[in-house]
């Protein structure tokens, strides 16, 4: 296995500016750093992290922060495509991901005290669920930057975060429905209790309200995100005489479920009920027919929270931001 002082042999410099080179250094020109790189290059070497560790007293690690009490979050499998894009982003950087339970307890300290006190990590990426006014303080105070996976409220200043345009995604569902020439259109598995959907229901609304269509808010269904909600909320929309024209659905789930009811009534899609969804991506063209999607991508999500840590890590001066993840209209088969 070639070593450093062999790089630095090769190359003619000092094993400290071969360190300074891998490192990217902005101390090394930037002639030095391609001398150097090509003789790495040439020599087939590949730095050993725990060496770099030492050297720089960095550990070249992140950490995610999970709730492991939250059963629903392991169940779902945008869950996993988050880590792939973070990891992805870890790739990309030469750094490990630390997967970690916000509630455990180590040596006697809380977990964020152990990963910044003990130098374990250099960030922290977390899911804005369990992101609480106290925790921001607490990293705040040890000063390790951190991202939250979910847009954070007004409540939550000084917070960078990234997630999906949630109220864009509807907006555009609806215009695309407009567009063909379809003004009934409801609204299925709007939850309270869950930002992503508040923000689903503000873009319907919205889309509605500039367009000039006539819709009374009793198309705005609030219901479990489950296929079994979904089959009885449309059954109900069908048979109360003033059934929609197309129909938006929340989740995945609830769009099996839809589909299933309007079936069963012997109804056509699209040709009598035109049908989008949300979250789909997994299953749309499993299903039949093949459900048109509003395009949720949480892959790039989950990259772009990791690649907006880097940056803070890389530059502690960078101000807190917030970034959309925009989404698309994906075309199948229960629209028209």
């Amino acid at each position: 296995m070639i070593s450093i002082k062999e790089v630095a042999k090769a190359a003619g410099v000092s094993t400290s500016t071969v360190s300074r080179v891998i490192n990217n250094s902005p101390s090394i020109s930037q002639s030095t750093k391609d001398k150097v790189w090509a003789v790495i290059k040439k020599l087939n070497y590949s730095p050993n992290n725990i060496a770099k560790a030492l050297i720089t007293n960095k550990s070249y690690t992140i950490a995610l922060l999970i709730d492991v009490d939250d059963d629903k979050s392991f169940q779902n499998p945008f869950f996993y495509e988050v880590i792939h894009g973070i990891e992805k982003s870890c790739q990309e950087k030469e750094f490990s991901l630390m997967v970690a339970n916000v509630n455990t307890k180590m040596k006697k300290q809380d977990i964020i005290s152990w990963l910044v006190k003990s130098k374990r990590a250099e960030g922290i990426v977390l899911p804005v669920s369990i992101l609480t006014r106290e925790l921001v303080k607490e990293l705040k105070d040890m000063g390790i930057p951190f991202v939250a996976v979910g847009e954070v409220d007004s409540i939550q200043d000084n917070v960078s975060w990234v997630d999906i345009d949630n109220k864009k995604g509807t907006e555009k569902a609806v215009y695309y429905l407009y567009e063909q020439g379809l003004k009934d259109i409801a609204f299925i598995g709007y939850d309270s209790t869950k930002d992503f959907s508040k923000r689903r229901v503000e873009g319907f609304k919205s889309a509605i309200e500039k367009i000039g269509i006539s819709n009374n808010d009793s198309w705005i269904i609030s219901c479990n995100n489950s296929k079994e909600q979904g089959y009885k909320e449309m059954m109900k929309l069908i048979d109360s005489g003033k059934m929609p024209q197309a129909v938006i659905c929340g989740n995945d789930s609830l769009s099996v479920g839809v589909i299933k009811a309007i079936q069963d009534k012997d109804l056509k899609i699209p040709e009598d009920i035109s049908v989008i969804s949300f979250d789909s991506r997994q299953i749309a063209s499993l299903m039949y027919p093949e459900v048109t999607t509003v395009d949720v991508d949480v892959f790039e999500m989950g990259y772009q929270s990791a690649k907006m840590l880097f940056d803070l890590i890389e530059n502690n001066n960078l101000t807190d931001q917030g970034l959309l993840i925009s989404t698309k209209i994906i075309k199948r088969n229960t629209t028209k």
